[in-house]
């Protein structure tokens, strides 16, 4: 989802994307733009590239929540940063007098936390356990690395939710250096990644200076 801010009370949902997937595998869709009724902070609109122009005509969340609560109904939500999302959701259905969700669900940000405690920071990765940082770290960046809206979101956290499962379980193809996943073997810091033709080089914070060529 995309909103106004992080405040999951104050803020509004602009743009929601939910996909759902059956027990016998059947896929189901759920897309909307979401009329905040207030002006778009700058930083959003230079982050997901929409616009105030863009929302006039999109419906209220009035007009859409029933909908939306309708679609999640009692599956189990699967997010990055799951109480984030849920603070939205559950705020926009506690305003429309809808059924708040419980707390359960799959998160996949501490998944990560749990598999790579100390996990690199790739140059445009924005942070250790970001989704953006998972995407460079299962080499995804092709195809999502321009992608700053709902949808593009969601098939992105499918795509590094597959990647978490199959390394949780054995299954991965690719094998990760200690200090790739748990930091640096000085200091214990994740470590920032940079590049020396084709390979990678690990350096810790300055004060550490910590440096692996990989």
């Amino acid at each position: 989802m995309e909103t106004t801010g992080l405040d999951g009370y104050r803020d509004r949902i602009i743009e929601i994307f939910l996909l759902s997937l059956g027990k016998s595998g059947e896929v189901e869709e759920y897309e909307t733009l979401i009329n905040p009724e207030r002006p778009l902070p700058a930083k959003i609109t230079e982050i997901t590239g929409l616009k105030d122009s863009d929302l006039v005509g999109a419906p209220t969340e009035r007009e859409v929540a029933a909908e939306i609560r309708e679609f999640v109904g009692f599956g189990t939500l699967v997010a990055h940063n799951l109480p984030f999302d849920l603070r939205f959701l559950n705020a926009m259905f506690k305003r429309n007098n809808l059924l708040e969700m419980g707390a359960g669900g799959i998160d996949t940000l501490s998944i990560s936390r749990s598999l790579f405690p100390k996990l690199c920071i790739y140059p445009e990765g924005g942070g250790s356990h970001r989704l953006s940082n998972l995407m460079y770290h299962f080499g995804l960046e092709d195809s999502y690395a321009n992608a700053h809206r709902a949808k593009d979101d969601v098939m992105l956290l499918v795509e590094v939710f597959r990647h978490l499962q199959e390394y949780s379980m054995g299954q991965s193809s690719i094998l990760y250096p200690e200090a790739v996943t748990h930091g640096c073997p000085t200091c214990g810091s994740a470590m920032n990644v940079t590049y020396l033709g084709d390979q990678m080089v690990l350096n810790c914070k300055p004060s550490c200076a910590a440096r692996l060529v990989i």
